[in-house]
């Protein structure tokens, strides 16, 4: 297996929910990157869907309110 797909299959597990179990066992100390951080990181940095509608809900109101 060439390197390049080593990564790819390790990334492919990732995603299906299956943690790089051996190298947890491993390392020292607590593990930062988690899951659980990625996906509060994304919340920070793309807000969702329901967060636009209010958005323009708030635009909406704030330009009635105007008129």
């Amino acid at each position: 297996m060439r390197f390049e797909d080593a990564v790819q299959t390790a990334i492919r597990k990732y995603y299906d929910g299956f943690d790089p179990e051996e190298l947890l066992k491993v390392q020292e100390g607590e593990v930062k990157y988690t899951r659980e951080y990625f996906d509060e990181l994304e919340e920070e940095l793309v807000p969702t869907k329901k967060k636009k509608s209010k958005k323009k809900e708030d635009e909406e109101v704030e330009l009635d309110d105007l008129s």
